[in-house]
């Protein structure tokens, strides 16, 4: 009887041990691109998402990587994975508004004063899947996680801003997306719309004299060569969809579906605590090479401005329902 017992425990053990590596995952190489070189915030999460994917799969899933815009800018990524060419790609969340308006929602101005809010409205699981479904229906691309970095801060090579009338008379480079603009608008001053290939060469040309980004991506492009004075402002986290091809998503088997959802929400966690270090020793280094940086002393002035454009991007977004319940879950109404 004991033996039996015992048989039958052991038997038991197998099964479970057998189910956990049951799934056979088919051979597949998958196409992946962004605009930012090896090592950055959007390539690194993405070699995150790879890593699981290949463990996993025993290596029947493997990747071919395109970083550093070697397949063209951000919107041609997001066309390339509408057309299934690429299967997943990362891109400022600005340059996927064009094909999915109500995306917009994740870039209104001042929608995260605080960079604890973000978190919250990205792990709120309901508001995550009803814009994910959103975003599939309207672009043909669907986002599986988001990633975050820290605030959109200013740099300029001209003068430090400190207040608002310090922003007049300079030239700002602004990705070519409605809503950016008519942010730098709402502040009284007239974008200049560049992709974000074409920046560097921009300032270094004097054709504009600022632009706007996190930290980190400031020094992996080694702004200090063209720019001298940053400016914290708490206008815009940098977002970012880990996004795939809808077309070709559809097609996967379940559990195939299943292990990109989980890797992709993995990564998108562990690069969210990998960025904000990453922020912080970017800011160093930008300072060791030269920059400076200042504070806005009148930033409520800013955040007023750019909010009062909101009721412009209701029906974008998909009613202001959509941003109110987004306040909500925030715990900002």
């Amino acid at each position: 009887m004991k033996i039996a017992k015992l048989c039958t425990a052991a038997a038991a053990i197998l099964l479970i041990v057998t189910s956990v590596h049951a799934t056979e995952y088919k051979t597949m190489k998958i196409r992946m691109a962004c605009s930012t070189p090896p090592g950055t915030i959007q390539a690194a999460p993405l070699d995150k998402l790879a890593e699981i994917v290949e463990r996993e799969s025993d290596g029947k899933i493997t990747f071919e990587k395109f970083y550093g815009g070697v397949l063209g800018d951000e919107q041609s990524t997001v066309k390339q994975l509408r057309s299934d060419s690429i299967q997943i790609g990362v891109m400022a969340a600005g340059n996927l508004t064009p094909f999915a308006p109500s995306s917009t929602l994740v870039i209104m101005p001042y929608l995260f004063p605080k960079k604890e809010m973000a978190r919250i409205f990205f792990s709120d699981k309901t508001l995550m899947g009803a814009l994910a479904d959103k975003i599939a229906e309207q672009s043909r691309t669907r986002p599986l996680a988001w990633l975050m970095s820290g605030y959109r801060v200013l740099t300029n090579s001209r003068h430090p801003i400190k207040k608002l009338e310090d922003m007049r008379g300079l030239k700002w480079r602004v990705p070519p997306v409605e809503l950016q603009l008519n942010t730098f608008r709402a502040w009284g001053v007239e974008p200049h719309p560049l992709a974000w290939i074409e920046t560097f060469n921009g300032l270094q040309q004097g054709v504009i004299d600022g632009q706007e980004n996190p930290n980190d991506l400031n020094r992996d492009t080694k702004f200090w060569e063209v720019q001298k004075y940053i400016t914290n402002v708490h206008y815009m986290i940098w977002v970012a969809p880990i996004l795939v091809s809808e077309r070709w998503y559809r097609k996967l088997d379940p559990d195939t579906k299943k292990l990109f959802d989980r890797a992709a929400q993995e990564a998108a966690l562990w690069m969210w605590d990998w960025a904000e270090t990453q922020d912080k020793k970017a800011l160093q280094e930008c300072l060791d090479h030269g920059m400076t940086v200042n504070d806005l002393e009148d930033e409520a002035v800013w955040m007023e401005k750019a909010r009062a454009i909101w009721p412009k991007y209701y029906n974008v977004i998909g009613g202001k329902e959509v941003l109110d319940k987004a306040l909500a879950v925030m715990g900002q109404k």
